[in-house]
């Protein structure tokens, strides 16, 4: 996984693992991935396309650490060293952020992102009217997720004049207030770092690190996946295929037995955690919150690039059986954008985001407010699930509302 941590601080040797997931959402060119390079010190999006696009196209990952300076009081900082009076600053938390790609071409990466997101912040560029297309589908997204605990980053402010940041301050707040949203709005410009303290704050004040009850059965989403060994590299040193995403509840250790569903060929298999890391280094065991990586015995040829993303991870025996059909009472988005009808058609294609799992499906039947849709492979989910529901419009997915499972 893309991730790095700044000045992580230790205790007696042991790496310290993030606490809490907070995603980079809104519009395309917000300056989601800037936000996090100021957040962290680490620009995330490192694919080649990306750098060659200047969008982020993948989830990027990237963990920091936050410390309040005891003399300043109210400063907040990425580094240990306060950058006002030099005093050694407090720990605080580590976090992870998780920045999600605001083209529309890619709002189902989005959706999947969520997945892992215990809370948000909402970047609007203040050079731009408010709400864009992306700000109103992604504020959708994570409530539909259930993420509830969100700070908004009105970016770029460097870039107009006093009187237009107040009037998209207004825009802003107008926008929250349709969409029953209540958030703190921190001014900031990303790339000359101005109030990424307040913004640290901010975040401190509204974005708990949720809690889990550690004796529940592991759950978790898998966000990535990766071969890790070097091109050349012998039989007989040959890492494990490596998992990458975010525990929901429950815990992993090394040496532990895992199961994986739907699993690469539809059928549920059984795996062991070789190794544990997270952006710092290795752990010994995990918990929810922050992202992390675990080494298994699987094949790497099966995890590379991405292939197992959208899977499933918990304690043998206790996940679902993968199903090939999902019947779902439907609920619309009050407010979905470009007027996209609100209905779901006979043998329409629809995109369904079932955690982190992007899938195709098709309808085959209907009746009120449900539908049964036929997936294009196997799938794992629970009953009551809430899933995502895009529908192709004007050669685009977009978010039109979701199912929860029945």
């Amino acid at each position: 996984m893309r991730c790095v941590s700044i000045m992580v601080k230790r205790a007696k040797g042991k790496t310290i693992q993030a606490s809490v997931n907070i995603g980079l959402i809104g519009h395309v060119d917000a300056g989601k991935t800037s936000l996090v390079e100021a957040l962290t010190g680490q620009w995330v999006d490192t694919h080649s396309e990306e750098l060659k696009r200047g969008i982020s196209i993948r989830i990027g990952y990237a963990d920091a650490c936050f410390y309040l300076c005891p003399k300043c009081k109210r400063y907040f900082s990425i580094k240990e060293k306060c950058p006002y009076c030099g005093a050694k600053g407090e720990f605080q938390r580590k976090v992870s952020f998780v920045d999600a790609p605001g083209h529309e071409t890619l709002m189902t990466t989005m959706l999947s992102g969520a997945a892992l997101m215990h809370g948000a912040i909402l970047v609007i560029a203040a050079n731009e009217r408010c709400p864009q297309a992306q700000t109103i589908e992604h504020l959708n997204a994570i409530q539909i997720s259930g993420v509830k605990n969100i700070v908004v980053a009105q970016n770029k402010i460097d870039l107009v004049s006093k009187e237009q940041a107040l009037h998209n301050y207004k825009e802003i707040v107008a926008f929250l207030k349709e969409y029953n949203c209540q958030a703190t709005i921190i001014p900031t410009a990303a790339h000359l770092r101005v109030n990424i303290d307040l913004l640290i704050e901010a975040i401190e004040k509204h974005i708990a690190s949720p809690k889990f009850d550690a004796n529940k059965p592991l759950k978790m989403y898998c966000g990535r996946s990766f071969d890790i060994n070097k091109p050349g590299t012998k039989p007989a040193e040959l890492k494990g295929g490596v998992l990458g995403g975010t525990i929901m509840q429950g815990g992993i250790k090394k040496g532990q037995k895992i199961e994986i569903s739907p699993g690469p060929l539809g059928e549920k298999i059984v795996t062991e955690v070789l190794d544990i890391s997270c952006a710092d280094g290795p752990l010994e065991e995990a918990k929810p919150g922050g992202l992390i990586a675990i080494e298994t015995q699987l094949d790497p040829s099966i995890t590379q690039n991405d292939q197992m993303r959208g899977q499933l991870i918990g304690k043998p025996g206790t996940l679902p059986e993968p199903s090939e059909a999902m019947e779902l009472e439907v609920s619309f988005l009050e407010r979905a954008v470009a007027n996209i009808p609100k209905e779901l058609k006979m043998n329409e294609s629809v995109v369904l985001t079932i955690g982190s799992m992007n899938m195709l499906g098709k309808i085959v039947k209907g009746k009120g407010n449900r539908i049964i849709v036929e997936l294009k492979k196997p799938a794992a989910f629970w009953k009551g699930q809430n899933i995502a529901i895009s529908k192709l419009h004007n050669m685009r997915w977009r978010l039109v509302g979701y199912g929860k499972v029945v």
